[in-house]
């Protein structure tokens, strides 16, 4: 299996860090570099392969939606996947028309990049066989694979996306940490269940927890969303 050699293009440290631990962790991809620059983008692009470039919408010197204009311009056999807090439909539509394979929303779900990554590596495996014709069902079967990003499969057992998404809705909208037991009673559930969504959110990457100390009893754990 050919490795696909990753672009980060991210200006926040602490998320262009998270991306590539991420991206190491996964069999078939391998880091080529990290620049938190658009022009600096470029200019990566061109002195070292790349196959593909994780991209954020918002960066200093070059936005992300002319990066990858100018990279579609080129002519290079680089896909794009847009990760960026940029929720605007006009922004959104003009990344799809400018041809990013794929479009995820910070805060993000590690096994939301996780499916969009794999579905890329299956389609790179069938089309870097070599040439040769292929037919009407191995063409629905690429458009499939690149569209089957199948997110919520990948939840533990025995958590309810919906809920996962009334528990990030709430820590979103929160300005001060929530504890497990708050969560709960917002929720209208137990406070083990709570804690399992509010730890799921953490181990993905999108909420923080902290252990609050207090002068009479047990220690508190406090979750906020990462913003």
């Amino acid at each position: 299996m050919e490795t696909i050699n990753v672009l980060i293009v991210e200006d926040d440290p602490m998320v262009a860090e998270i991306h590539r631990n991420f991206i190491c962790s996964l069999d078939g991809f391998t880091v080529a570099g990290v620049v938190g620059d658009g022009l600096k983008a470029l200019e990566f692009i061109e002195k070292s392969p790349v196959r593909l470039v994780i991209l954020d919408i918002f960066l200093p010197g070059l936005g992300g939606v002319e990066i990858l204009r100018k990279i579609r311009s080129s002519g290079k056999n680089i896909d794009v996947i847009v990760v960026s807090a940029a929720r605007s439909i006009s922004t959104v539509n003009e990344v799809l028309q400018a041809g990013a394979f794929d479009y995820v929303v910070k805060p993000f779900v590690f096994e939301r990049i996780q499916s969009s990554l794999h579905s890329l590596r299956d389609i790179n495996c069938t089309v870097s066989e070599g040439p040769r014709e292929i037919t009407q069902q191995e063409i629905d079967e690429l458009l499939n694979s690149r569209n089957k990003k199948n997110f919520r499969s990948s939840l533990p057992k025995g958590l309810n996306p919906n809920m996962l998404e009334r528990v990030e809705d709430l820590l979103n909208s929160n300005e001060e940490a929530v504890s497990s037991e708050e969560m709960a009673t917002l929720l209208n559930v137990s406070r083990i269940t709570a804690r399992r969504y509010l730890e799921f959110l953490v181990v993905s990457g999108r909420a923080v927890m902290e252990r609050v100390y207090q002068e009479v009893g047990r220690p508190v754990n406090r979750y906020s969303s990462v913003r």
